[in-house]
This record gives structure tokens, C-alpha cells and sequence, in this order.
């Protein structure tokens, strides 16, 4: 995917030297002239699509911040790559990746197998848990704890959505997005709002009155998301082995030193989302 532009020479001896640093540069380059045996779509660039989803991404006019973020700039700098960042929505970022202007995206991306069929995916970086926000006197913190309530909503299409149907039957009512669930909550219309864990807990960090549960962190055999959660991970372009032997190193390692526990903790988010499997769990086709 890689491309060159190559300047043209005259001499037989600048040939000679062309063609040595042509092959030493076969994957590319950076800005500072440092190789980098890593194939991208721009030589010594690592073009980055970015998704909004605080804390994990957050694109912030051209200068993002957040987990995923951090974590990617790790790994660009260990492989002498310099990242170049791209605003990106969930609805187009594989797309981007598969069309070649992008080498990868951030964002919280769950490992699917209809995502697999048109991209790879790294290592995992951590799960994508199912939050149970409710008001603290309600002590929420366990899919049984649902049952104690009189009402609960949730966002339709996620994985726990039929199990907790079979649980609560008519006291779960769904939403097409997390924007009607959540004013429906604020709206004290449902007790308790189910969505994604790492959306929820910025949304209500600043009212004390409320608080956001894991429910990964007490798994309930009959909601099996709670058991087995959809696992995060950064989709890149299929077949580039030398970017995915990169990324993933990098994410193993930041497992393994304690950063991707301590950038969780920073954003005030359970350490227990960094619990992934031995062997990545790949949410299969439905």
C-alpha cells in the first residue's frame, strides 16, 4: 500500500545508491530521517482515524487526546513512526482503512467477525463493558440488583439486550440511541440506564448523586456479555502483518507494565476493563 516517489538520477554511481536505499527503505521512513521497517500508507507516517468517544478518543480539532491516543503514540514512537490523525465515525472508519486513507482507527472498536472480513485488528486493549448507571440510594451494582427496580432502559442492538429482555421482560424498555436513553433517565422516566460502561461514566461524572457499575466485575451467567464482553481493539489494514506485529506488541507490553491499568484508573474507570482474555474474543457474526 505503501507508495514511492522516486526522484530521477543520471549518474550510474547515484543509481548504484538509489537502488541500496530503496531497498532499505522498503517499509518507510519518518520525519527524521529514522527507518521504519513498518509498511503505512504514507512512508514514516502512521495515518490514524480518530472516532469520538471520551475518554477512550477524542479528536479535539486536530489535536486528540485519550486512551486509545496515548497508547497509539507509544507505539508510533517506539517504531520510528510519526502519527498523522484523522477525524473518523464508527460508520466509516473501516471503510477508510479498507480505501487506503487510513492505516488504522481509535475509538473504543469492538472485534467483530463482519469487521475481520474487511479489516485485522490488534491485540486487545480492553473490554467494552456494560454500565448500569442508577441513583446511588438504589445501590445497583449486579444484573440481579435489575430485578429490585421498576424500570430499566438500554440502547437496542447491543449483545445483553435479549438475555435482559428474558430477565426483566416488560420493566426493560429500549432506545435507538444512548442521547433518548439518557434523557429519559435524567428525566426520571427509568430507574436504572444500561449502556456502554466507558460512555456512561464521563456522562455522569459530575453527579455525585449517581453512580456507574461494571457489571463485568460480578459476571451473571445469564447475561452472557457480562461474562464474555466484546473486546476492544484497533482495526488496521488486512494483511499488513509488519503494523499489526507493532501494534500489538505495543498493546502487550502496556498490559504487562501497567500503563493501560493506569490510564484506565486516570479516567476514572474500573482497572477491571483491562481483564482481557488470554486469547481474544471475537464477537461473532449474528
Amino acid at each position: 500500500m505503501t507508495r514511492f516517489s522516486l526522484r530521477k538520477v543520471v549518474a550510474a554511481v547515484s543509481l548504484a545508491a538509489l537502488s541500496v536505499a530503496t531497498f532499505a527503505a522498503c517499509g518507510s521512513s519518518s520525519s527524521s530521517g529514522s527507518s521504519s521497517s513498518i509498511t503505512t500508507v504514507t512512508p514514516g507516517k502512521l495515518t490514524v482515524g480518530v472516532i469520538d468517544i471520551p475518554p477512550f478518543s477524542s479528536y479535539n480539532n486536530g489535536n486528540p487526546k485519550g486512551i486509545d491516543v496515548t497508547l497509539v503514540k507509544d507505539i508510533a514512537k517506539e517504531n520510528n513512526l510519526q502519527p498523522v490523525w484523522q477525524q473518523a465515525t464508527y460508520a466509516d472508519a473501516v471503510q477508510s482503512i479498507t480505501g487506503g486513507s487510513i492505516d488504522m482507527a481509535i475509538g473504543c472498536i469492538d472485534a467483530t467477525a463482519k469487521r475481520m472480513q474487511a479489516v485485522d485488528f490488534s491485540s486487545s486493549t480492553y473490554l467494552d463493558g456494560l454500565g448500569m448507571a442508577a441513583k446511588k440510594s438504589l445501590h445497583v451494582e449486579t444484573i440481579s440488583d435489575l430485578e429490585k427496580v421498576n424500570s430499566v432502559g438500554t440502547v437496542d442492538g447491543y449483545l445483553w439486550v435479549n438475555d435482559l429482555k428474558n430477565i426483566l421482560g416488560s420493566k426493560l424498555k429500549t432506545y435507538p440511541s444512548s442521547v433518548e436513553l439518557k434523557a429519559d433517565f435524567d428525566a426520571g422516566r427509568i430507574d436504572v440506564a444500561i449502556d456502554a460502561y466507558g460512555v456512561q461514566v464521563p456522562q455522569f461524572a459530575k453527579d455525585d448523586s449517581i453512580s456507574v457499575a461494571l457489571a463485568n466485575d460480578h459476571p451473571d451467567k445469564r447475561v452472557q456479555a457480562t461474562v464474555q464482553a466484546p473486546e476492544a481493539a484497533f482495526p488496521y489494514t488486512k494483511g499488513n502483518a509488519s503494523l499489526g506485529k507493532a501494534l500489538s506488541a505495543g498493546i502487550k507490553k502496556a498490559h504487562s507494565d501497567g500503563t493501560i491499568v493506569k490510564l484506565l484508573k486516570e479516567q476514572d474507570l474500573s482497572a477491571g476493563l483491562a481483564k482481557v482474555g488470554t486469547k481474544q474474543y471475537v464477537v461473532p457474526l449474528s
